[in-house]
């Protein structure tokens, strides 16, 4: 499989065939055409669609013509991506691309460059997310902590942070209670993971957060430094065509250190990462697993249908 600067390459490759100067000449010509087309249709009484046109763009509410303008000012001045991948070599290098659509006239072809690019960045940020084990930035703080809390007290937390942030999907947990260099594993072949940032920066960027969703099934204290939580996990990959992966359960130990924040993360799920993967391409592959029951009858098992860790 190729590396992740070898997908890099492809992507600067493409970028630069996108919007290198001859390109943008021959897209350029294209702009005198567009535009006296655009007069014609527009100032000529015989054709009401043009006119219509502007009429209803000169006449929709203030806040949605504002809405519109801002969004276009973001495009136009590379704002509204400063939550980039977190490789300095590839966010610079998008960034400049970026910036250097405005040399392409026609408007047509600029918008397209504009969406190419942004697909750019979602497949960039899934790849990263993938791919967590990449040394894309060293372990870093992650603001103030909360130290000696009772376990009880950081297991409510932890409740929280499943049923009112989603953090599985969108890693909005809490980072007070864990520690910078927590460690993370899963089944997932990308991991282990070592430092809160890079794992958070890598989930928020890993599921759709608008159509995935994990359900708490039961969460419970073990012993003085361990908690167990059971979930349910479904939804959609943060990739562009959006493809979905089938519902599967999970259980999750979170280990305390001395100083009573999560050091360690370790996950097991119900079924391999193998069909975890295949079945976003073949749903119905032969080898595949079933799909986990839905939330309330998953409630009703004896187990909650989700795997377990063993009690040392």
């Amino acid at each position: 499989m190729p590396s992740m600067e070898g997908r890099c390459v492809v992507f600067y490759v493409c970028m630069l065939l996108l919007l290198s100067p001859s390109s943008e000449a021959k897209l350029g010509r294209l702009a005198p055409m567009r535009a006296s087309s655009r007069n014609s249709l527009t100032h000529s009484p015989s054709h009401s669609i043009g006119s219509n046109a502007i009429y209803r763009r000169r006449n929709r509410p203030l806040a949605l013509r504002s809405r519109t303008n801002r969004r276009a000012t973001e495009l136009d001045y590379g704002e509204g991506f400063d939550d980039m991948t977190g490789n300095a070599r590839f966010d610079e290098t998008w960034i400049k691309m970026f910036k250097n659509k405005d040399r392409i006239r026609c408007p047509f072809w600029r918008r397209r460059a504009v969406d190419t690019l942004e697909t750019v960045l979602a497949v960039a940020r899934f790849i990263l997310a993938r791919h967590k084990r990449l040394d894309v930035q060293p372990v870093r703080t992650s603001g103030s902590k909360t130290y000696g809390l009772a376990i009880a007290d950081i297991k409510g937390i932890l409740e929280e942070d499943f049923k009112e942030r989603n953090y599985y999907v969108t890693g909005k947990l809490s980072r007070r209670i864990y520690a910078d260099n927590c460690y993370f594993d899963s089944p997932d072949p990308d991991t282990p993971v070592t430092g809160l940032r890079k794992y958070v920066d890598a989930i928020s960027h890993l599921f759709d957060h608008k159509t995935s969703k994990v359900q708490l099934l039961d969460i419970k204290v073990l012993d003085d430094r361990r908690i167990a939580a059971k979930w349910r996990l479904e939804g959609t990959l943060m990739l562009p065509w959006r493809p979905k992966f089938k519902a599967y359960t999970g259980c999750t130990l979170y280990t305390l250190d001395d100083r009573g924040l999560v050091a360690r993360h370790e996950e097991k799920w119900s079924i391999s990462a193998l069909d975890a993967f295949v079945s976003t391409v073949f749903p119905e592959w032969p080898f595949a697993a079933p799909s986990a029951p839905p939330y309330a009858e998953l409630l009703r098992m004896k187990g909650h249908g989700a795997p377990d860790f063993p009690v040392v």
